[in-house]
């Protein structure tokens, strides 16, 4: 049996592991996690806002980076629905709009009506330029949305014209321009509460900000969006990815051990084969 083991063809064990890691991708376990700390504030402070408040979400997301983020992306936006919370949503990254729309449509925000509880506003040119102009004249900078309706007087905007208007802005973040400049812009400023939804590769760098408070919460790559789909009670990608993730080590340190004792009990054996005394 140990032999047969350690002549295992090597297809064998990377199809096993294939098959274990597909099983939680197609149904999120929900496997115990540890929710960070910075993504239960974000909860925490969401959850306090009354409803009918307005809040704004900045998509400025890479195409490249949107995988990591949608979980966590939906996930904020599921829960800004439950709360009945008025988002309005722009983006100074040009494949912003589109990814905001795909996010909008795949959580709870998309089954409420456009224009009256959510909007999505759209692209501005300019980086942190565009960020400075937005913040002190919304529909100024955006006269229609991303459909290309009017935004003079629709509901979602009624009481919002700069964004010192809202209670949270939360920055959905692959780079630059991204949380940095919306803090310098409307954070420090106008006294905007901001949060984030970020790749795990900036976490590091945005961390000094939590520790200052001028970031209010964040939501770290996969595992924050798995540990945010937990509070609100739906498993998502975020949970299917870091179960796929934990399964993944869990067979790989088996098959390990395994190995290992298939190893280490048939070398005797070779040894007393060679006619050794």
């Amino acid at each position: 049996m140990m032999e047969r083991i350690t002549k295992t063809d090597s297809r064998v064990i990377y199809a096993i592991l294939l098959v274990s890691m597909i099983i939680p991708l197609l149904k999120p376990l929900g496997l115990p996690l540890t929710t960070p700390a910075e993504t239960q504030a974000l909860y925490d402070l969401i959850e306090s806002i009354p409803s009918g408040t307005p809040i704004a979400i900045s998509m400025d997301c890479s195409a490249a980076g949107y995988d990591e983020l949608a979980p966590g992306t939906i996930a904020v936006l599921t829960h800004a629905a439950r709360k009945g919370l008025k988002v309005i949503g722009i983006s100074v990254i040009d494949a912003g709009p589109s990814l905001l729309q795909k996010s909008i449509e795949a959580s709870e925000l998309g089954q409420k009506e456009q224009g009256i509880d959510y909007v999505n506003l759209g692209f501005v040119a300019g980086g942190e330029t565009a960020m400075a102009s937005i913040a002190r004249d919304i529909k100024g900078m955006y006269p229609v949305d991303f459909t290309g309706k009017s935004t003079s007087n629709m509901p979602v905007l009624n009481g919002v014209n700069t964004l010192q208007d809202v209670e949270l802005l939360i920055c959905v973040a692959t780079g630059t321009p991204g949380v940095p400049e919306w803090i310098r812009q409307v954070g420090d400023p106008l006294k905007v509460p901001i949060a984030t939804v970020v790749i795990a590769g900036l976490v590091a760098d945005y961390a000094p900000y939590m520790q200052s408070k001028q970031l209010v919460g964040m939501v770290p790559g996969l595992r924050g969006a798995a540990g945010y789909e937990g509070l609100v009670g739906k498993l998502g990608r975020g949970t299917a990815g870091i179960d796929a993730q934990s399964v993944g080590h869990v067979v790989i340190l088996a098959l390990v051990v395994v190995g290992n004792i298939a190893y280490f009990a048939t070398k005797g054996r070779g040894k007393g084969k060679g006619g050794k005394a």
